[in-house]
């Protein structure tokens, strides 16, 4: 066996079951491999797209994923992607192809620096030298997935390291890669637990690669402890749950503020504690006294009590002591501080067509399907009115937030989620940019219902120059195609809708059919509300 052999034999025991990539000269040893391989490849038309498709394929299951390029021409399109998976801290390995090794300090033809390049955009970079290195690299990565998830691993596989003979005898090879986690404050936590009054629970993205969501629930049940939740944590506690108050920080619900602000005690788990989550912590005089920080990445540790180590570990612990906690007044004050979001013209039915109206009724026609967002004004209304019961049912990228992701990403959530109905909401300037991926979904026939909220501009760049300038509307204004007629080349069927009705209509459609399907809405021009932070006045 070749090492590209021997690579998808580890990635078979592995039971990963797709890989996206588009194939290209130095790669094509994996390709051969791959051909009777019971992995499926997933061809996408770009190689950005493979790894948008990989990043939400591995964000919806709480699984890792894999993308795959051939060298520089393939390989740098896959950087933005990459990125993108880092910033959100999605589980995606990153093959790509190289020249032969020999040739790795030439400046040959399509020759480049590719670890370097993704030095600073994974977790983990590997540069085998031998087909033995390549090998045990790849079984590093998966027990690395398994042990500590925290953002893409890339292996740069030179094309001569992968058609390597005789190498079949390291797939046994042992790995003894081990997390250092530290869980000595354990004692500390439950005390300020037992003390606690007015107790929160802050969840992040790190409890579904934790595998933790039925733990945490658990947990925040049986002692009455509300939890928020971070942008990429929406849904791991069903969001209609009493006990979820919802997002917290920057467009963060009322009630998670409040008691976010109110708490006498945040228990931080799986989040890395960003800007938008914290924004309210200037508020207050005593933040770091009273947080409890759990993470994987000890380096993002704050607060007063800092647990290096897995949150499915400490939620397991907890849920083996009794607190006997009463929290039964600090729940009714959280709830007696309930401020509903108003999103304003949401049921409007007048013409013309508000792209926030639209939206909503898109989600009232669409049952329990998947949702993925893009980015832009529209993914401002997309995010606010929606409401996952799980996690994973509502998908976008909260920490880089790229346009163009929306069409890609949705192919990868449909492939995680066979049989499902994945509803993708995209805007007029960022469906263009992976536009051609319509290809992939129509060549897979994916269950994909396309829906372009078209307002023929980029419409949050345009409020960002008015608040610079009221006069100032520049380069914005986009000249649109014929975005029926193009689908329709790539024999997809749809249709053009301008009211609410006709919306309902075809979504209903569209549900019924077993492939893909794509509504284009034409709304008026609107502007996105700015973030209301519900700062209480004390």
């Amino acid at each position: 066996m070749n090492t590209a052999e021997v690579l998808v034999k580890i990635l078979e025991d592995a039971s990963v079951a797709h890989i996206f990539g588009h194939p290209g000269e130095q790669i094509l040893p994996m390709y051969k491999a791959l051909e009777k391989s019971s992995i499926k490849h997933i061809l996408t038309r770009h190689e950005q797209a493979a790894a948008h498709a990989a990043d939400m394929y591995a964000h919806s299951t709480g699984n890792f994923s894999v993308c795959m390029s051939t060298a520089s021409p393939g390989a740098l399109n896959f950087v933005m992607a990459v990125a993108t998976a880092y910033k959100d801290n999605n589980s995606v390995l990153v093959l790509t192809g190289d020249n032969p090794y020999s040739e790795r300090l030439q400046d040959n033809f399509q020759s480049f620096d590719l670890p370097g390049v993704f030095e600073n955009i994974t977790f983990k970079n590997y540069a085998p030298s031998n087909g033995r290195e390549a090998i045990l690299a790849l079984k590093e990565a998966i027990e690395i997935f398994k042990k500590e998830p925290r953002g893409p691993i890339h292996i740069n596989l030179p094309k001569d390291i992968l058609m390597e003979e005789g190498v079949e005898r390291f797939i046994d090879s042992p790995i003894n890669y081990k997390t250092d986690y530290n869980y000595n404050q354990m004692n500390l936590l439950i005390n300020m637990i037992n003390s606690s009054k007015k107790p929160l629970i802050l969840g992040g993205s790190g409890i579904i690669w934790a595998n933790a969501c039925n733990e945490l629930k658990e947990f925040a049940e049986k002692n009455n402890i509300p939890v928020t939740t971070t942008y990429p944590a929406r849904g791991i506690i069903d969001e209609k749950n009493p006990i979820n108050l919802g997002l917290v920080g920057a467009r963060g619900s009322s009630m998670s503020n409040y008691a976010y602000l109110h708490s006498d005690l945040i228990i931080v788990l799986g989040s890395r504690l960003s800007e938008r989550t914290t924004i309210l912590s200037s508020k207050l005089n005593n933040f770091e006294q009273k947080v409890v920080h759990v993470n994987i990445d000890k380096s993002v540790l704050k607060g007063k009590v800092k647990i290096n180590g897995d949150v499915y570990h400490v939620l397991k612990e907890l849920n083996s002591i009794d607190f006997n906690l009463n929290n039964k007044k600090w729940l009714d004050e959280i709830k007696c501080n309930d401020n509903p979001l108003i999103v304003d013209g949401v049921y409007d039915r007048s013409l013309p067509l508000r792209p926030q109206s639209a939206i909503q009724t898109i989600y009232d026609n669409i049952g329990n399907s998947y949702v993925m967002g893009d980015a832009g004004s529209h993914a401002t209304w997309t995010m606010l009115l929606a409401n996952p019961d799980k996690y994973g049912k509502f998908s976008y990228s909260g920490a880089l937030c790229p346009m163009g992701m929306g069409l890609p990403g949705a192919i990868g959530i449909s492939l995680a989620h066979p049989g499902e109905k994945v509803v993708v909401i995209n805007g007029d300037g960022g469906f263009q940019m992976c536009i051609e991926e319509l290809a992939t979904i129509r060549e897979y026939n994916l269950p994909i219902i396309i829906t372009l909220i078209n307002n023929n501009q980029l419409g949050i760049i345009r409020q960002w120059e008015e608040a610079i300038d009221e006069n100032f509307r520049y380069e914005v204004d986009l000249k649109n195609p014929d975005f029926l007629t193009i689908v329709k080349g790539y024999g997809i069927d749809g249709e053009r809708v301008n009211t609410n009705g006709e919306i309902e209509s075809a979504i209903k459609k569209a549900m019924n059919m077993d492939g893909p399907y794509f509504i284009e809405i034409n709304t008026r021009e609107e502007d996105i509300p700015l973030p209301n932070l519900f700062i209480p006045d004390f």
